[in-house]
């Protein structure tokens, strides 16, 4: 759980930055979540690495970044005008300590610490990133023939799709800030279904999917989690247009898409498969 933030900064832009407004604003942010505020001399390398897992430094100083990143170190680059260039070394930037949340610090964490992200909740559920620890779930999600009659199913291989869990969280969450999630039942603790937003090539619309595990279908899961998903889309990640395709014979989805308010558009051919495209 992190707990420290450690700020190893160049001598000229520590001394500008204490007791100005933006590091007080910072300091009460960060206290506000129970996590200490730390400087720390990284001239000579005694940055408190044997507590690295628990902590995020910040540095504006590349050779420091360098020296963190190596040592496993959880590191975040601090741009301000005293920064000339690319500070390389992580990838992984703020501009200066103004109006720094906890929150994206935190989430930053968790993208080192491989922690999978909270995404959001409905009434009943609860919807997050999928992690390597999900696959043995998501193999007795996809048991069903009903279930994957219509989707692509699972990797026969288990460890093929632990490889493929870890890539997407690599290749999708990290780089685009979605992708499909998992969603568990708040009451039960298990996972029921997946869903979540991806780009398909081709395509210049993000696409709307999901899969609601057998035990599961006709309680309402899927609009519940699907039109909260679609609310998102729209305002936090500013989606214009939203598509989803689907087999023509899969009578169940098609009508959830139109409760949700998508529109047919046509028939396509894409892969070999045939599907019906709906836009909302």
């Amino acid at each position: 759980m992190l707990n420290k933030i450690i700020l190893c900064l160049t001598e000229t832009y520590e001394n500008r930055i204490k007791g100005s407004q933006e590091f007080v604003s910072f300091l009460t942010e960060m206290e506000k979540h129970k996590a200490s505020v730390e400087f720390c001399d990284f001239t000579k390398k005694d940055c408190m690495i044997d507590k690295k897992e628990t902590a995020l430094y910040l540095s504006d100083d590349e050779s420091c970044l360098s020296f963190l990143q190596e040592q496993g170190c959880y590191t975040i680059a601090v741009y301000h005008e005293g920064v000339s260039g690319l500070l390389s070394g992580t990838k992984h930037a703020i501009e200066g300590l103004k109006d720094i949340e906890w929150e994206y610090l935190y989430k930053v964490y968790q993208r080192f610490a491989k922690i999978p992200w909270e995404i959001t909740e409905t009434a009943r559920c609860r919807i997050r990133e999928m992690d390597t620890k999900d696959v043995d779930a998501l193999y007795e999600l996809y048991s069903s023939p009903q279930v994957t009659k219509y989707i692509e199913d699972l990797f026969t291989n288990k460890e093929e799709e632990i490889r493929y869990i870890q890539d997407y969280k690599e290749n999708v969450y990290e780089y685009y800030g979605f992708g499909t999630w998992l969603i568990f039942a708040k009451e039960e603790g298990s996972l029921i279904g997946r869903a979540g937003f991806n780009y398909r090539p081709g395509f210049e619309e993000v696409e709307l999917g999901f899969v609601i595990g057998e035990p599961y279908w006709r309680k309402g899961y899927a609009y519940e989690v699907c039109s909260h998903l679609m609310e998102i889309g729209k305002c936090a990640y500013e989606f214009e247009k939203v598509q989803a395709l689907v087999k023509k014979e899969n009578e169940a989805s098609k009508g959830l898409l139109k409760k949700l308010g998508f529109i047919y558009i046509e028939d396509i051919l894409w892969d070999g498969e045939e599907y019906q495209r709906y836009l909302s």
